[in-house]
């Protein structure tokens, strides 16, 4: 139940005051606080900015889908409400977390509920009523549907927590003071700022170790140094912009994968004369600037620009 939930919040982002809460304290939660020490991935997203965008709306209404498929944003919204019992509306932040290659997953959602509508909402979409039980002083609803179970927290006047028994309480223990997620991921996400969605990871070893066994004109030996990895993008009126950080495990390694994407973007055009302008167009928007063992590029780029772009594309470009 919990990863179809997940799931079908992300799906229904990019798509596109509780009452009477037990626990403890009133300060402000800031989310990435109050993620665990050990997880290996962060993805925020600011729903209720994206929500708002009437070009995200337009874009959907507009967009060819399978009939199966809801027709228009609000029918999206509802669906998932359908799905889930969970009105997207009502989300300010949410923040997904996990670690790869296990079931360690869940989601801390900041917004204005009202608890006792959330609940039933859930239990209607479940078809189940939720077990109550307590940790440290919060309550936890727990339902198990196909073989899945998960639970729900509320953490303070305006946070919930949604994910496995076991990892809610992991969130519950770093509310009361156990340590929360740092290093390099927390730093990355941090450094990315107030965008629409960011995320960071730490990248496998095994994930970019066999990089130098790919088949590509171009080495690329230098980014099995990646230890980690973030993103993030924004959309401020018709101005978007993108934002990749690649933190190496040496200076060398960083330098080395700054000069190659260099000198790849200043060698595309020459390389491929009958480029689309508005590629063209993107290249100049790039920027590649390098710390130490991080690096980050950089792409601005606006509304307009990707719309002439993709009209530029030859017919069945797209799917």
């Amino acid at each position: 139940m919990i990863k179809r939930v997940l799931l079908l919040i992300l799906a229904g982002v990019l798509l596109c005051s509780l009452s009477g809460i037990m626990g403890c304290g009133t300060q402000p939660i800031t989310l990435i606080d109050l993620v665990p020490q050990d997880v290996s991935f962060v993805v925020g997203i600011e729903v209720s900015k994206i929500l708002a965008d009437e070009d995200i709306e337009e874009a959907y209404n507009e967009a060819e889908k399978p009939a199966e498929w809801p027709q228009t944003f609000d029918d999206a919204l509802a669906w998932i409400e359908d799905e889930t019992g969970i009105d997207l509306s009502d989300f300010t932040n949410v923040l997904v977390f996990g670690d790869i290659g296990s079931d360690y997953l869940s989601a801390i959602i900041k917004g204005a509920f009202d608890r006792e509508a959330l609940i039933d909402s859930v239990e209607r979409a479940i078809g189940e009523k939720m077990a109550i039980s307590t940790y440290r002083g919060y309550q936890i609803y727990t339902a198990t549907v196909q073989d899945e179970a998960g639970a729900i927290c509320f953490l303070g006047d305006d946070t919930v927590v949604v994910g496995p028994t076991d990892v809610v309480e992991d969130v519950i223990d770093v509310r009361e003071g156990a340590p929360h997620l740092g290093g390099v991921v927390y730093e990355i996400y941090n450094s990315l700022g107030d965008v629409w969605i960011k995320g960071a990871i730490d990248v496998p070893e095994e994930t970019m170790g066999d990089i130098s066994e790919w088949e590509l004109p171009i080495g690329l030996e230098t980014f099995e140094d990646i230890e980690a990895a973030g993103f993030g993008f924004n959309k401020s009126g018709q101005n978007l912009s993108l934002q990749i950080k690649l933190y190496f495990s040496d200076a060398e390694s960083a330098s080395d994968a700054e000069q190659m994407i260099s000198g790849i973007t200043a060698f595309i055009p020459l390389m491929m004369p009958e480029m689309p302008t508005g590629v063209l167009d993107l290249l100049d928007g790039l920027s590649i600037s390098r710390s130490g063992s991080w690096l980050t590029i950089t792409l601005e780029t606006t509304v307009t620009e990707i719309e002439e772009l993709i009209g530029e594309m030859p017919p069945g470009s797209f799917p």
